[in-house]
């Protein structure tokens, strides 16, 4: 490779491609401990999905809704409190839509054991055991979170074999087989379905699908949790509350902590080629031509992409190049913003819950595990989903100031939408299937289509063309059992180190998964640091040793 000619000011200790929020988490680490970092983005703005987008003239949200993965031990670390990050908390957390009646989750246990027990007698109890006894198999498997997983095959084998039954259960057999034989109403199963298996491009009944109930309990046992209000002790999410000024607060405070800490932030900068030289890697060239000289590179776009089209055979090898940019990721997400003149009703609450407790809290969609599976086999077949799974906010309540006075935004994450249509293209599908989509949520919301003054419509192709998402796929691919541990993207580059030297990978393709979590970020520039440590204790040995 040619000589790299850097201009004296594009030399960095690291260099961050991608500025989504595991790209600045992982610059906000770096750069605090003392390392010069710059970050390139390509788009105009930083955060991807979970950065502030106007989706229309004066109404702002982000493409994520909710920050109900996000660590904890990030936002303490971090110190984003100091950086202006606040939450809303209110007491309703969830609200499920069913056909008569929604359920809603609290705070408060009480309320939430109540509806259960609605559902069907002892459910309660059922639904608790469940989600306890995924807890002890977190804290048997020997998991972390903040460190980097090993194979299935390996956890199984260290098992207690009292646990290994339950392992098999939910990393190699079908998520609606556990909830089937751990509960008995059809709601409480829909409830703890959608959580674990949502955005995913796999049904209930397909192996391995129960992996995504192990999230929180992962996290649990990866850290103890800090009292009664640790967002993760509810399993339904949304207990971490919603950020003052929108999702987009959170990316806000992260790009302030990195400026805090000397990083240099800078979008418009579109990374095209991963440069090396020897075996290393030597730094990051652009589309305009300029040349980022680095002997630290951290890429947080999804790892097929990095593969692809950032490095060469020569950097990583032919075989696991192809490898990794040859992973499928189906993607199937389709956004909704609605400008509202006010807020819409739901006719379906329970007794005794008004329009305020609810209006600012997420909702979802989805009324059966049949609901869902169905979402999932028409994206399968091509075809956008007749029943589609929802998850919506109207982040304008906790925070008005994301659209005009007086006005609302409602923002709303659907599946399935294929990015590849069987007939037609969404050009033309677009809107059709935004009407459908409408016309679902009027079932809840039945004065919601007279209260829309604009609305924006975005198909899986123009999120890709936006966020650089290869077909909308939001989590780098999906989260299925044999897609996390051991092997994301691949195991050769599992620990977010790749052959290439000085070059690793972030973000939600890397372990442990997709969502807003900072979670990989953190993790990848760990590894970074103790690799630099190892490093220089190597080198002292070395000197000692002479």
């Amino acid at each position: 490779m040619a000589q790299l000619r850097p201009r004296p000011t594009n030399r960095f200790d690291t260099i961050v491609v991608g500025g989504g929020h595991n790209g600045l988490v992982a610059a906000a680490y770096l750069g605090k401990a003392g390392l010069k970092v710059a970050v390139l983005e390509a788009r105009d703005r930083l955060g991807g999905p979970c950065g502030a987008f106007e989706f229309l003239p004066g109404y702002t949200a982000t493409f994520s809704n909710s920050p109900g993965s996000l660590e904890p031990r990030v936002v303490e670390e971090l110190g984003l409190a100091g950086f202006g990050l606040r939450f809303a908390r209110p007491e309703a957390t969830v609200v499920h839509h069913f056909p008569d009646r929604a359920f809603v989750g609290w705070r408060d246990r009480a309320r939430v054991d109540a509806q259960l027990e609605a559902f069907a007698p002892g459910e309660a109890g059922r639904y608790y055991a469940l989600l306890v006894s995924l807890e002890g198999l977190a804290r048997d498997m020997g998991v972390s979170v903040f460190a980097p997983a090993p194979s299935l095959e390996e956890i199984e084998r260290r098992l207690n074999p009292s646990q290994r039954g339950l392992f098999g259960r939910v990393f190699r057999g079908p998520l609606r087989d556990l909830l089937n034989a751990s509960l008995r109403s059809e709601r409480a199963k829909t409830l703890l379905g959608m959580v674990g298996l949502a955005v995913n491009r796999a049904k209930l009944s397909d192996p391995g699908t129960g992996a995504g109930l192990m999230l929180r309990p992962l996290s649990l046992a990866s850290s103890p949790p800090g009292g009664a209000d640790d967002p993760r002790r509810v399993a339904l999410r949304g207990s971490t509350g919603l950020p003052i000024g929108g999702m987009g607060a959170i990316v806000d405070a992260i790009a302030a902590s990195c400026r805090a800490h000397g990083a240099v932030l800078k979008t418009g900068t579109r990374v095209t080629r991963i440069l090396h030289e020897n075996g290393a890697v030597a730094g990051a060239a652009t589309e305009s031509g300029d040349e980022f000289a680095a002997p630290l590179v951290v890429c947080s776009v999804p790892p097929h992409v990095a593969f692809g089209r950032l490095l060469d055979d020569a950097a990583v090898g032919a075989d696991l190049r192809r490898a990794v940019a040859g992973t499928p990721t189906p993607g199937s997400a389709f956004k909704m913003a609605l400008a509202l003149d006010g807020l819409p009703r739901c006719t379906d609450l329970p007794p005794g819950v008004t329009q305020q407790e609810i209006a600012g809290t997420q909702f979802r969609i989805a009324e059966s595990m049949d609901w869902i599976d169905e979402s999932v086999a028409d994206a399968e077949a091509g075809m956008p989903s007749r029943r589609p799974i929802m998850w919506g906010l109207i982040p304008t309540v906790t925070s008005p100031q994301l659209a005009p006075a007086g006005k609302h935004l409602l923002s709303v994450n659907i599946w399935h939408a294929p990015y590849r249509l069987k007939s037609g293209d969404w050009a033309t599908e677009r809107d059709r299937f935004g009407r459908r989509c409408i016309d679902v949520l009027a079932r809840y919301m039945p004065d919601l289509p007279q209260r829309i003054v604009a609305q924006r419509l975005m198909s899986p192709v123009e999120i890709e063309a936006e966020l650089g998402l290869v077909e909308a796929n939001i989590t780098h691919g999906d989260m299925l059992a044999w897609q996390l541990f051991g092997a994301r993207p691949h195991a050769a580059c599992s620990a977010y180190r790749t052959p290439l030297g000085g070059f690793y990978l972030t973000g939600a393709g890397t372990w442990p998964g997709g969502y807003v979590s900072g979670v990989p970020g953190r993790n990848t520039s760990q590894a970074v640091l103790a690799d630099l440590q190892s490093a220089k204790t190597g080198a002292k040995e070395a000197v000692w040793s002479s």
